[in-house]
């Protein structure tokens, strides 16, 4: 019960820290007036994940200047989006206890990441401006699509690692042993035998995830 109330308390600081992000990233006080005016008629704080990114203008022209803000943007929305997948994922880890611990901080950091980069190909431009001889351009993405995205991430590796598992059981269940004997039976008798074989056999449920298979 206490660790479901700290996860719940864990995504409201979430949704609270993004909240404050947005804000302190509307609100910089680098930021001149008119971008502040620009990204918060673009964007919605509340509905979005959002970054700005500015370059100068040089002889090579507003076009280029452009395409180098946007990447600003689109690298300062990527961390954005790995801080907040990250700390999805770090609740997640909550609920599978002492397994939680096998899996290593490079394997999160890989998940993060994986999402980050997932989320950030659907970003779309929302706005651009010139100001004092600068281009700047703002990026967002839906903020429900890094839990969606972490979500999925995260169970389907538990799935590749529980599909290596059994690959494994198999290939060590097919090894032959010295002493080991297998009764030869027929028809109905030998389908009875396979049914409970299966039946018998350790299956891999919940409390059986040995999730420190790394990909």
């Amino acid at each position: 019960m206490k660790k479901k109330i700290f996860i719940l308390c864990l995504t409201a600081s979430m949704i609270f820290a993004q909240g404050c992000t947005n804000i302190k990233s509307l609100t910089s006080s680098s930021k001149s007036a008119t971008t502040q005016e620009n990204i918060a008629s673009a964007v919605d704080i509340n509905e979005e994940i959002f970054a700005s990114g500015e370059a100068r203008i040089e002889e090579s022209g507003k076009g280029v200047a452009k395409m180098r803000a946007k990447q600003a943007a689109r690298e300062e929305l990527r961390k954005k989006l790995f801080k907040e997948s990250e700390t999805i994922l770090k609740a997640y880890l909550l609920e599978i206890n002492f397994y939680s611990k096998k899996i290593s901080d490079q394997v999160l950091k890989d998940l993060g990441e994986y999402v980050a980069d997932g989320v950030l190909f659907g970003a779309v431009e929302k706005t651009s401006w010139s100001e004092n001889e600068k281009m700047y351009v703002v990026l967002s993405v839906d903020k429900n699509q890094v839990p969606l995205k972490t979500k999925e991430t995260f169970i389907g590796h538990i799935d590749t690692i529980q599909a290596k598992l059994k690959e494994v059981r198999q290939k060590i269940q097919n090894i032959p042993v010295e002493g080991e004997t297998y009764p030869q039976k027929t028809g109905s008798e030998n389908k009875k035998s396979e049914i409970m074989l299966e039946e018998n056999a350790p299956m891999l449920d919940n409390s059986d995830e040995f999730i420190d298979v790394q990909l």
